[in-house]
C-alpha cells in the first residue's frame, strides 16, 4: 500500500494556506464534501495554523446522561471493542461520535501519549468550529463515509493524521452518529471502510433491538444472509402498521431513503404477497418465506421475534409495593431483561437448529431438559415462540 501522494500533500499544503487569505480552492485538489468542510472552518473563523481546541471548555461530566447517547453508547460499544481488537494500536484511536459531534465513546491504548489523540475522548465535541475538517464532521454533515488523510485536514496540526468514519443510522433513516478511525500514519482504506460498514449495520441492529412493542422482521434477496447484519429490518406493530425501517430494507423496497415510514401497512409493503402469506409475517417462529416483488425480484422474509412486554422488567420494579424505582434501577432492570431476551433468542435459534429436539438441544446447551422446558416456557411468555 503506497503512502497518500507526496506532491499532492504538498500541494494541499499551498493551498490551504492561500485558501485561509480567502482565494478559491482549485477544482479538484479536494472532494467535494471536503471542499465543502474547509469553507465551514474558514467561515467558522479558524486559521491553519491554530490549535485544536476540542472544545475542551464544555467538557461534559457524563456524556451518556442523555437517552439518545446511552442508547448510541450502548449499540456501538461492542462494535467498537470488536474494531479495536484488529485495529487499534498505540498511535490510533477509535470512537463514536452523536449528531453534534460529541464524542460519545472512545479507545485509545494505554501507552497513548499523542497530542492530537488523546484529547479524542468522551465528552469532548469534534466540531468543525473547533478543529477544522474531519471525517467525522464531514459525516455528520452530509451522511456520506469519508476519508481525510494528512493535509486534506484544514488545521496543520492533523497533517499526519489519518481519519475514516462512516454514517450510523436511526430507525427513520436518519445520521445519529459516526463511527471513526483516527490515527498517525496510513491503513488500507478500503479494508478499514468494509469493516466499519459491517460494525455500523451491526450497530444499526441493536438499535432496532431496542424496538420493544413491536414485531420484527429481517429481509434479503439471499437467505443465506438473513441472520446477518446484512439483512434489513422492518418494525411493524401488532395491527400491521409500519413503525420503521433501517437503510438497508429501504433500499431493497423501494422506501424513502429517510423520514417517518408509518403511511405504509405490511399489506402495502408486501402488496405482491397473497392474504395467507402476509398474515404468516407476523407468526412467531414461522419459517422463512420467499416473496416476488413487482420487478420480478424476490426477497426472503423471516420474522425474528414479537413484541416484548417487558413482564421481568415489571415484576422486578414491582418487588418493592410504594417505593418509587430509582432511575439506575430502572436501567439495571431494563439491561438484565434485555440479557435474558438475548439468552432466550439463542434458546428459542439452537432448538430450531435442532428441529425441535429438546434432547439434542438441551446437551448443545449443556442445560438439563427440565431446564429446557421451563426456559422455553419463558421464551413462549415472551413472544419468541408461538403458543
Amino acid at each position: 500500500m503506497s503512502a497518500f501522494p507526496v506532491l499532492q500533500q504538498q500541494q494541499l499544503d499551498v493551498a490551504r494556506s492561500r485558501f485561509a487569505q480567502g482565494e478559491p480552492l482549485p477544482d479538484t485538489l479536494l472532494p467535494d464534501g471536503l471542499a465543502r468542510s474547509w469553507e465551514r472552518s474558514r467561515n467558522a473563523g479558524l486559521q491553519p495554523w491554530q490549535a485544536p481546541q476540542y472544545d475542551a471548555a464544555q467538557r461534559l461530566h457524563n456524556v451518556r446522561e442523555q437517552p439518545d447517547d446511552r442508547r448510541l453508547y450502548q449499540c456501538v460499544h461492542e462494535e467498537i471493542e470488536q474494531l479495536w481488537s484488529a485495529f487499534g494500536g498505540p498511535d490510533w484511536t477509535i470512537f463514536c461520535a452523536n449528531p453534534q459531534g460529541v464524542i460519545v465513546h472512545a479507545r485509545h491504548s494505554p501507552s497513548c501519549d499523542d497530542a492530537v489523540l488523546l484529547p479524542i475522548a468522551a465528552g469532548r465535541r469534534m466540531a468543525e468550529c473547533d478543529i477544522g475538517t474531519t471525517a467525522p464532521s464531514c459525516v455528520l454533515s452530509d451522511g456520506c463515509e469519508t476519508i481525510v488523510q494528512g493535509n486534506q485536514h484544514y488545521l496543520r496540526a492533523f497533517e499526519e493524521i489519518f481519519c475514516l468514519s462512516v454514517p450510523l443510522w436511526g430507525i427513520e433513516g436518519q445520521v445519529i452518529g459516526a463511527l471513526d478511525i483516527t490515527g498517525r500514519g496510513q491503513r488500507d482504506a478500503g479494508l478499514l471502510q468494509e469493516h466499519f460498514r459491517q460494525a455500523a449495520l451491526s450497530a444499526e441492529h441493536r438499535l432496532f433491538a431496542t424496538l420493544r412493542h413491536c414485531h420484527l422482521l429481517a429481509i434479503q434477496h439471499d437467505p443465506r444472509w438473513l441472520g446477518t447484519p446484512l439483512a434489513g429490518l422492518l418494525a411493524f406493530d401488532e395491527d400491521g402498521g409500519l413503525r420503521a425501517a433501517s437503510r438497508l430494507a429501504r433500499r431493497m423496497l423501494g422506501l424513502p431513503a429517510q423520514g417517518a415510514v408509518s403511511a405504509w401497512t405490511l399489506a402495502r409493503v408486501f402488496d405482491s404477497a397473497l392474504p395467507a402469506q402476509q398474515r404468516r409475517l407476523l407468526q412467531p417462529g414461522h419459517h422463512a418465506q420467499r416473496l416476488a416483488c413487482v420487478d420480478g425480484s424476490h426477497l426472503w422474509v423471516q420474522h425474528l421475534r414479537g413484541p416484548l412486554r417487558g413482564v421481568a422488567v415489571g415484576a422486578r420494579l414491582q418487588q418493592s409495593p410504594g417505593v418509587a424505582p430509582s432511575v439506575p434501577a430502572i436501567e439495571s432492570a431494563i439491561q438484565d431483561s434485555d440479557l435474558q431476551e438475548h439468552t432466550l433468542r439463542a434458546i428459542v435459534q439452537a432448538l430450531a437448529e435442532h428441529d425441535g429436539n429438546i434432547a439434542a438441544t438441551a446437551r448443545q446447551l449443556d442445560v438439563s431438559r427440565t431446564t429446557l422446558y421451563a426456559k422455553l416456557r419463558q421464551a413462549r411468555a415472551a413472544g419468541l415462540l408461538p403458543g
